[in-house]
């Protein structure tokens, strides 16, 4: 009777177990690497990428993407970019990356489709359809996970898994 209950308490602490470190684990499953600001910057074709830092601020424009000069030596002038296609925007969790407090940056290839000045003249305007993105090492994330998570890759929690799969079957 007593080896049945020790049986019992053995798969139930193992299943508690798993239960608890699997959840953690994921968190150091890679799912999308970083790259370097300067792998980034290298080979740099006008018209089919912009690196871009997503600033957050508050800017009377209807963009939050913005491509800086200090980043983008191939622009004279900050770029407010307006993106579509396959933006990260599409991807990621907001919980973690849409706050005013994280400035993470992004290369986002695709094509220029459209590229003018602002009535202000302060920025330069263009709308950039995305084909595929990549996210600039070292990755900042807005809850505790930016404490303990890997700074070179997303994985799955960095993921709104919802957007993913509208993003899937969209395709």
């Amino acid at each position: 009777m007593m080896n049945k209950v020790r049986g019992k308490m053995k798969i139930l602490v193992f299943i508690l177990l798993i239960l608890i470190l699997t959840p953690i684990l994921l968190n150091f499953i890679p799912i999308k690497f970083a790259i370097e600001l300067n792998e980034a910057q290298k080979n740099p074709k006008v018209g089919r990428y912009i690196c871009i830092t997503d600033y957050k601020q508050k800017v009377d424009i209807d963009t939050e993407w913005f491509a800086r000069t200090d980043i983008n030596s191939h622009l004279k002038r900050t770029l407010a970019v307006r993106v579509s296609g396959h933006s990260p925007n599409n991807y990621l969790s907001e919980k973690e990356f849409e706050s005013f407090d994280s400035e993470n940056r992004f290369l986002l290839i695709g094509k220029v489709e459209r590229f003018e000045e602002d009535k202000d003249g302060y920025f330069l305007n263009a709308n950039l359809n995305v084909d595929k993105w990549k996210i600039v090492y070292p990755i900042k994330r807005e809850s505790f996970r930016n404490y303990f998570t890997p700074k070179s890759y997303l994985n799955i929690y960095d993921f709104d898994l919802k957007k993913v799969f509208q993003n899937l079957w969209r395709k």
